[in-house]
């Protein structure tokens, strides 16, 4: 029996590279597999905030290198990319990443590889700054990396 279930479920990850990300996710089916007595995860929605600029590529292989040594090998993954949506809480204006787009190719030239937006995507808000008022007092929607939909046979 295939069941499709839709959920959020909040992965946090510290070290957020696309390995230690495919890992989490891993762990995450694995565990709540475990404890609703899933036979088989056959397909796995996750979605990821676009500013963690995280190489989707590189994710899928990580996640596919490593299911196997879980009991997903048939386990199919599939990213989607979130936009978030930006709130000053200063001046209450609400903008989308276009809007702050400059900022991150800066914080990008400034930190390389070690872009801690890609690092950490809740660090937004000590980097991005209101377009309108300068602001660093943001709240960010969509920061999180999420397990959205899992396709499942019960055991």
């Amino acid at each position: 029996m295939f069941i499709s279930l839709f959920f959020k479920c909040n992965i946090v990850v510290f070290n957020v590279h696309e390995w230690s990300v495919a890992e989490s996710v891993i762990k995450t089916l694995v565990q709540w597999s475990s404890e609703n007595r899933i036979k088989e995860v056959k397909k796995v929605v996750v979605s990821i905030p676009s500013f963690s600029m995280l190489d989707v590529d590189v994710l899928r292989e990580a996640f596919n290198m490593m299911k196997g040594e879980y009991s997903l090998s048939n386990t199919l993954l599939e990213v989607k990319i979130k936009e978030p949506v930006f709130k000053c809480r200063n001046c209450d204006s609400t903008f989308t990443i276009n809007d702050v787009n400059d900022q991150i190719e800066k914080i990008k030239l400034e930190f390389g590889e070690e872009y801690p937006l890609h690092l950490m995507p809740a660090l937004a808000s000590a980097f991005l700054v209101c377009p309108r008022c300068k602001s660093h007092d943001i709240e960010i929607s969509s920061q999180n990396i999420t397990i959205d939909e899992m396709e499942v046979e019960k055991s």
